[in-house]
């Protein structure tokens, strides 16, 4: 049995039904690759990479029963490991300097929620990013009213 699909595809309230729909596939394929009966192709692996928001290989893995070896997570999602402050200064592992681009010297921009945490943002990216939160409709951005009717 297939859990770990099973398990994606309730986690994301969706019916055999919906994926099918979503997929242009029957209820029965999903059924088929959640029991192990069956595989799908490389095509679908990738539409559902994209709808679990999950790399391709981790929706390889899940087919390969590597599930152990290659443990999920979300697409362009990180976790570096721990920092730490000496002197009012953050360290930042060479890993997430080197995925982010980051350099000696550059700047940073904190950013805090006290129930999400904090965030590190390039300088240069603060613009585009209070401009997204500006207009985010939590904020008073342009709202989508078509459902109000």
């Amino acid at each position: 049995m297939n859990e770990r699909l099973k398990g994606l595809r309730i986690n994301a309230k969706m019916t055999q039904e919906d994926l099918a729909e979503k997929m242009n596939v029957s209820r029965q394929s999903i059924a088929k690759w959640e029991s192990g009966e069956s595989v799908p192709d490389v095509i679908k692996c990738s539409e559902l990479a994209k709808i679990f928001n999950l790399n391709v290989e981790d929706i390889a893995a899940i087919f390969l029963n590597e599930n152990e070896r290659f443990p999920m997570k979300p697409k362009d999602k990180y976790i570096f490991g721990k920092c730490i402050i000496t002197d009012h200064k953050i360290t930042i592992p060479d890993e997430a300097m080197r995925v982010f681009g980051l350099k000696e010297g550059d700047e940073l921009v904190l950013l805090g929620d006290v129930k999400q945490g904090i965030a590190l943002l390039p300088i240069h990216q603060v613009n585009d990013f209070v401009q997204e939160f500006v207009n985010a409709p939590t904020f008073g951005g342009e709202q989508n009213h078509e459902d109000d009717h």
